[in-house]
């Protein structure tokens, strides 16, 4: 069984906050070749309690093993060669081994504010399957002026094995983006979005190796 450290949570939490939040509004994403996907990633769109704003949900799957699939996940070096945008990263709080306060700053393009999130982290290890919960905890930290805090955020990993030999990816993410973000917009930009970076993840675990790795 892996066991949970501070970089681990740290990057499957980063995923999902930056991904939707730097997307909306980074040009450059779209204007960029996407690296040719390895295994199918399907990406698609479901509506949210009463939100105007779409929940995005994706799913690949991988021969790699699934201890494998997380340690690329929670590479804090690694991180940047699949995401972009993460100005800063801080582990607040641990609570235990599965659970951490974090506070991650996203460097949002002009004019867009910089925004920060205050995120629970939730990680629960099982023999067949990982499960990532994250949601918003701002409330455990007092406002930064300089910053416009993102409030809602409600997201998941899910790294489970099958009964044919492949791991299943399956990521959720919703989040309300705050600031002037019209939601049209938003929904629109998402499944393109996501795609581009989830299928150069997708390279980096079919080329990683266990012995990339010291924990």
């Amino acid at each position: 069984m892996v066991k949970c450290g501070f970089n681990r949570l740290t990057v499957c939490f980063l995923l999902v906050c930056i991904l939707i939040v730097s997307g909306c509004s980074n040009i450059r994403l779209q204007q960029e070749k996407s690296p040719q996907s390895v295994t199918a990633l399907q990406v698609k769109l479901n509506p949210y309690k009463q939100s105007d704003f779409n929940q995005v949900e994706a799913t690949f799957f991988t021969h790699q093993p699934k201890e494998l699939v997380f340690r690329v996940l929670s590479d804090v070096k690694q991180t940047s060669q699949w995401l972009d945008r993460l100005e800063s990263i801080e582990v607040l709080a641990v609570y235990s081994n599965h659970q951490y306060l974090l506070r991650s700053i996203i460097d949002s393009p002009w004019p867009f504010n910089d925004r920060e999130i205050i995120t629970c982290v939730n990680t629960d290890f099982n023999e067949t399957i990982t499960t990532i919960k994250i949601f918003s905890c701002s409330h455990r930290v007092p406002f930064n002026a300089k910053y416009l805090r993102l409030l809602q955020v409600e997201s998941s990993w899910t790294i489970k094995e099958t009964s044919n030999s492949l791991v299943e990816v399956t990521y959720k993410n919703w989040i309300e983006p705050s600031g002037y973000v019209p939601a049209f917009i938003f929904n629109n930009e998402l499944i393109d979005n996501t795609k581009f970076s989830l299928q150069k993840l997708q390279v980096i675990i079919e080329n990683a190796v266990l012995d990339q790795y010291s924990y």
